[in-house]
């Protein structure tokens, strides 16, 4: 039964988190409910005039096509009245390659589940726990139904960028772009790093820059049909040259109403954390995977990613 609900309680994270397992994040801080999101902004705050969605994109694009780096992931989240701790090594070649790694352990009372999500670029496997069968993207495919969209990948337009935001850091942020409306952008310093802050809320339509894959179209599903989706969301993203636009803290905060049913409240129900970001030499090998003997079929899901229909050649991000 324990093992059930562990389980039961990873899927809410994951599905909390992003669309495939990809999580990340540090000690879950209960806080006292507050009819606003609680305020924890940068110090010497200024909020600013730029659209915090053009932010989002711009970090998927520097996920995708930024230098190589590795970081500490640590994640703890409430569900089913269980705390559930994903401690982690996130390793990423950028420069468009697709090339990632990220191994975490999943812990929950007494049980715990080894995870790992990597890509060498090709292909991309999941795999949760021993007992799961692995899971597959085909990432080839998914360039080559782009066309000559990835002629100038250094240059590509946001919905490329979109769409190459396959696993990893990118496709949390992706995830997070269609899943938010992000309607606040709040510049200033935490822990010494300049950042930007954003606010984010469930959105009721479709942002105007959109991916059509299902990927995105799962994201972008009404919160009645998601009961588990937290309806508000906190993005902090690095904002010098050295850590731009790193996603360093994700909060997502559930909303509810008091016992007397005159306030809404929002609690603090996933705090993901991204630390000791650093430039790193990359390696080949340290993007194989091997599928377990054990292993006795696996679930193939390019069909997610691909989009639903072609994509027409797009204008770059202006430079």
């Amino acid at each position: 039964m324990q093992t059930k609900r562990i389980n039961a309680s990873i899927s809410v994270v994951c599905f909390i988190c992003s669309a495939v397992w990809f999580s990340n994040v540090s000690a879950l801080a209960f806080q006292t409910p507050n009819t606003q999101i609680p305020n924890t902004q940068p110090s010497s705050n200024t909020v600013v005039t730029i659209d915090p969605n053009q932010l989002v994109l711009k970090a998927i694009h520097q996920a995708v096509h930024g230098p190589p780096f590795l970081c500490k992931v640590h994640q703890s989240s409430q569900a089913y009245d269980q705390v559930v701790v994903v401690s982690g090594d996130y390793k990423a070649s950028g420069g468009g390659s697709g090339q990632f790694r990220y191994t975490s352990r999943v812990s929950s009372g007494e049980t715990t589940i080894d995870t790992i999500q990597v890509s060498d670029g090709r292909l991309m496997y999941t795999q949760v726990g021993a007992k799961d069968a692995p899971r597959c993207v085909n990432i080839d495919q998914v360039r080559e139904s782009l066309g000559n969209n990835t002629i100038d990948p250094l240059r590509d337009s946001p919905e490329v960028s979109i769409y190459l935001a396959i696993g990893g850091h990118a496709e949390l942020l992706r995830n997070l772009y269609h899943r938010y409306r992000w309607y606040k952008a709040v510049e200033g310093r935490i822990d010494g790093v300049d950042v930007w802050q954003l606010v984010g809320t469930l959105r009721t339509e479709p942002p105007r820059i959109a991916g059509n894959a299902l990927v995105d179209k799962q994201a972008l599903s009404p919160p009645a049909a998601n009961p588990n989706v937290p309806a508000e969301a906190r993005l902090t993203l690095g904002r010098s040259i050295a850590t731009a636009y790193f996603p360093f803290r994700v909060e997502y905060f559930a909303r509810s109403k008091t016992p007397d049913n005159t306030q809404t409240v929002h609690k603090l129900v996933s705090k993901l954390v991204h630390s000791e970001p650093s430039p790193t030499t990359i390696l080949e090998k340290d993007f194989a995977y091997k599928v377990p003997d054990s292993a006795d079929k696996i679930d193939y899901e390019t069909n997610q990613y691909v989009p639903e229909t072609p994509l027409a050649r797009k204008l770059p991000f202006p430079q």
